[in-house]
């Protein structure tokens, strides 16, 4: 396993991140193209995202432009893993017309922005 390797930079300054204006995609209608369940810090989550939007050109590699969306899960006293009727996931399966999160792939939506409370940066989401 290679391990991290210490250097000096030579000089280092404030720089002005690329940076990408999402405002032609909020309105365009797309699908949803998977839906993927996670475990973190917090808990269990999934984590749904579009059809690619757009590939852009990167630095490296192409960049595929995405709308996406996460919902938390929860844990019940007996172990089992889900949704409430009233929570946020529940309310969104009942308006998309599924009864499980896997039944979305597939489901028209229409993009949207999001401004992240904790960089105050737009993301693109969906209804």
């Amino acid at each position: 396993m290679e391990t991290d390797k210490q250097i000096e930079l030579v000089e280092t300054r404030e720089i002005e991140l690329p940076s990408l204006d999402i405002t032609k995609y909020i309105g365009m209608k797309s699908k949803i193209a998977s839906v993927k369940e996670y475990e973190g810090q917090f808990g269990y989550y999934i984590k749904i995202e579009s059809e690619v939007l757009e590939t852009i050109e990167g630095k490296k590699e192409p960049i595929d432009i995405k709308a996406s969306n996460v919902f938390g899960l929860h844990e019940d006293r007996d172990g089992n893993i889900g949704w409430g009727k009233e929570s946020k996931l529940g309310v969104y399966l009942k308006k998309m017309g599924v009864e499980h999160y896997k039944d979305l792939v597939g489901k028209e939506i229409i993009v949207q922005s999001r401004t992240s409370k904790r960089d105050q940066k737009d993301y693109l989401t969906f209804n």
